[in-house]
């Protein structure tokens, strides 16, 4: 019978210890996030074709780290107006439904429960407008163009994610 045990008790995350005998599972730790699942996205320009990325500050690292841009789905929402709202605090773009597409989703890490639903969406970077922090990490943040080989050289899976399923499905054109 499977058993779950928690070991810590906080408000965004726990870390829990799963017992399941019958499958030779014991002791098996994984976190739990509260906050559950998270959106990530990058912006194109078809125009340039460049796509905007964010370098943003990892707390836990103390570095900072150039990838995708993301949120966490604590929004009582539609997943589609978290996007927009999303690509309009940290990228400083107004997009519509129809410039946001889907590219999948995946599970975070084999140590957490946590799915990334993962977005690409399109714009004009002469259109850009104020970025709209909701925190000092994300004022701290700053962005940048880069081509599909930059993509490719960064450290961060998402944004290489997103660009590799958005290709696939000939979302790019």
């Amino acid at each position: 019978m499977r058993t779950i045990k928690k070991l810590t008790d906080n408000r965004f995350l726990n870390i829990k210890e799963v017992k399941q005998p019958e499958r030779h599972v014991n002791g098996y730790q994984f976190a739990e996030r509260l906050g559950k699942d998270s959106v990530a996205f990058i912006c194109y320009d078809k125009n340039t074709k460049k796509f905007l990325v964010n370098e943003e500050l990892k707390v836990p690292t103390d570095e900072f780290v150039v990838g995708a841009f993301g949120g966490s789905l604590d929004k009582d929402s539609v997943m589609i107006e978290i996007i927009k709202d999303e690509v309009k605090e940290e990228a400083g773009f107004t997009v519509s439904r129809e410039d946001i597409k889907f590219v999948g989703r995946m599970f975070v890490s084999t140590q957490m429960n946590q799915y990334c639903y993962l977005y690409i969406a399109f714009v004009d970077q002469r259109n850009q407008g104020e970025k709209k922090p909701e925190n000092a990490i994300e004022a701290m943040a700053t962005t940048k163009w880069v081509d599909e080989k930059g993509i490719m050289e960064l450290d961060e899976w998402k944004a290489i994610t997103i660009l590799a399923k958005a290709k696939s499905l000939k979302i790019l054109g």
